[in-house]
């Protein structure tokens, strides 16, 4: 039995690996150079400086054959080497840093050569990596941590949790994934033959693109949300013995260009029900305007009440996502004439679908298999997602506490079954976690996947586990609920 351990840690080791020589740096830096920039790597191949490290590099990996001959006292003069091997690539670290700023080059090297990093900040530079090149997707991947920064001081009237981090788990899972066999054949090779996609276009990029986007969306999703709620009932506390007015907050998409024609693009080819979700989702109306009503509150000896705002506008963060994902391809009549678009206009597709909740033809892995694919790993990805709980710890502030229910899951790929434990009982408290709403909950998300006949039988086993307070060793399972797709 195959098992794995999937959570943060597992996720770093699979978007980079530490180089243990600078032979091994050395490599992994030009091969991205070459990738993100041609150019700047032609130009670092006729540089001075750059060969001498090249024949740097080639004299160091020699050495270092020789002195694994010498037996003992090799070994001994190893560690010395490996003590000169950090100091010189800390030294071109440094230099080749300050030549990025001169050639205009965006790269991190941390990434690249496989310095441990938090996921939030791997985002960005795996984005780069994997084929993201629209500098507005790559703008908005960059300030996402920024946005999320935002809603969670928030609190989004509800929990809020993490997107950033989210998406490059999904993504990382999801290209693991494609390489397990379930029975038919890989993942990746059932989908390619679905849909006619070559299959390493497919794991290589294409899935990239669709785990690492398909949440982009979420914070002009809620944005109003948070704006409406949050900021304006704060200042209506702050403020009992004031009369107050103002016009909500409101943002929505804007149908004045040529985005109806992407939103075309993205209905073409679904089912009659799936195209009024979509339209639904973004409030398409052309005869919609954004809401001009002002609200007045007026003072009372009891203060203001709350002010609980509810938009006529709707915006799916899903749809959203898919929105951006074609405006950054470009325009589009670009989009429909070139048949190289077919896979992006698929993972669109998949990208808009992925957060409705009712049940579609579209969600069976036989007639939609990158949307089934999105929406399970999505569903899946669990562990890890910190949720804020505001807890005042002074008269004038506000702690902004971070909690995680579960921080890894169980993977047996023989049986392609998932093992969630729930044992963070200081979390459980802080969010009053009730274990049975949760597996309903998941049960009826699950429910809208159809895996027809091409995709194995997924397990989804849940289980509360109860830790004893006074040895912290785990305890008994005190409920449990399974989930078969």
């Amino acid at each position: 039995m195959t098992d794995y351990q999937i959570n943060d840690k597992w996720i770093l080791e699979r978007v980079s690996s530490q180089s243990n020589s600078f032979s091994g740096w050395m490599t992994d830096l030009l091969k991205v150079v070459e990738q993100i920039n041609p150019e700047v790597y032609e130009d670092l191949k006729k540089d001075k400086d750059f060969s001498s490290l090249k024949d740097l590099d080639k004299k160091l990996t020699h050495a270092q054959q020789q002195i694994e001959n010498m037996g003992r006292f090799g070994n001994y003069i190893n560690k010395m080497g490996a003590k000169v091997s950090n100091w010189v690539i800390k030294k071109v670290e440094k230099e080749f840093k300050e030549s990025l700023v001169d050639i205009e080059l965006d790269l991190d090297i941390d990434l690249i050569t496989g310095k441990r990093k938090d996921l939030s900040s791997a985002l960005y530079d795996v984005s780069k990596e994997r084929g993201v090149d629209s500098k507005g997707l790559l703008y908005l991947i960059k300030a996402l941590p920024d946005l999320e920064a935002f809603l969670y001081s928030t609190s989004v009237k509800k929990y809020y949790r993490d997107h950033t981090e989210h998406a490059l788990r999904v993504a990382v899972l999801g290209d693991f994934l494609l390489e397990q066999d379930i029975g038919q054949g890989s993942i990746g090779g059932i989908i390619s033959e679905l849909t006619g996609i070559d299959k390493a276009y497919l794991k290589d990029k294409l899935w990239w693109i669709t785990g690492l986007i398909h949440d982009i969306g979420y914070p002009l999703g809620k944005m109003t949300t948070a704006v409406n709620y949050s900021l304006v009932n704060q200042l209506l506390k702050c403020y009992p013995t004031l009369d107050l007015e103002f016009i909500p907050f409101e943002i929505s998409l804007s149908w004045k260009g040529n985005q109806e024609e992407y939103l075309k693009i993205l209905e073409e080819g679904l089912s009659k029900e799936a195209r009024a979700l979509l339209r639904k989702g973004v409030s398409y109306d052309s005869n919609n305007t954004l809401p001009q009503k002002s609200y007045v509150y007026l003072r009372s000896e009891k203060g203001h009440s709350e002010f609980n705002y509810r938009s006529n506008i709707i915006l799916d963060h899903g749809i959203i996502s898919a929105l951006s994902l074609l405006n950054g391809l470009g325009t589009p009549e670009e989009l429909k004439k070139n048949d190289e678009f077919k896979g992006y206009i698929l993972a669109a597709k998949a990208i808009a679908l992925h957060n409705f909740k009712g049940q579609l033809k579209e969600f069976t892995f036989d007639n939609h298999p990158l949307g089934f694919f999105l929406m399970l790993i999505d569903e899946l990805q669990e562990w890890g997602r910190p949720v804020p709980i505001q807890v005042r710890d002074t008269y004038f502030t506000t702690d902004l506490k971070k909690v995680t229910l579960i921080d890894e899951v169980l993977l047996n790929v023989d049986e392609f079954s998932w093992l969630f434990q729930f044992k963070n009982q200081k979390a459980k408290d802080l969010m009053k976690f009730d274990f049975n709403m949760f597996s309903i909950e998941k049960q009826k998300t699950f429910a809208r996947l159809n895996r027809g006949d091409s995709f194995s039988e997924t397990i989804i086993n849940l289980q509360d586990i109860k830790i004893d307070k006074g040895t912290k060793k785990e305890g008994e399972i005190i409920n449990q609920s399974t989930i078969i797709i």
